[in-house]
C-alpha cells in the first residue's frame, strides 16, 4: 500500500509542475518588433557601412546619402580616440553623372 501512495505523490509533484511550466509559457507574450525606425518620412536618406583591416589596424566607414539630390557624406570611426568623424574626402553631389 505504501508504494501505491508514493506513486500518487509523485505522479501529483509531476502533473502539478507540468501544470506550472505550461501556465508559464502560456502567461509569456511573444515578443513584437517595433516599426523600422527612418530618417524621415519619405525614407530618402540612406546608409551603407564597411569595416575592414589595413596593416593589422581595424578600419569601419559609413556613407550616407540622400537619394534625391545625390549629396553624401562619408564618416570614418577612430579606434585611437573612439570617435566617428568626417574624412577629408567626400564624394561629387553626383558620382555617376
Amino acid at each position: 500500500m505504501n508504494y501505491v501512495n508514493a506513486f500518487q505523490k509523485i505522479g501529483l509533484t509531476v502533473a502539478a509542475i507540468i501544470f506550472s511550466c505550461a501556465a508559464l509559457f502560456y502567461s509569456i507574450n511573444p515578443a513584437q518588433a517595433d516599426n523600422p525606425t527612418t530618417v524621415n518620412n519619405t525614407g530618402k536618406i540612406m546608409m551603407s557601412e564597411g569595416g575592414f583591416v589595413i596593416d593589422g589596424k581595424p578600419n569601419y566607414h559609413v556613407l550616407v546619402w540622400d537619394t534625391e539630390t545625390g549629396k553624401s557624406k562619408l564618416y570614418f570611426f577612430n579606434y585611437g580616440k573612439g570617435l566617428l568623424g568626417a574624412t577629408n574626402y567626400q564624394l561629387p553631389s553626383s558620382p555617376l553623372y
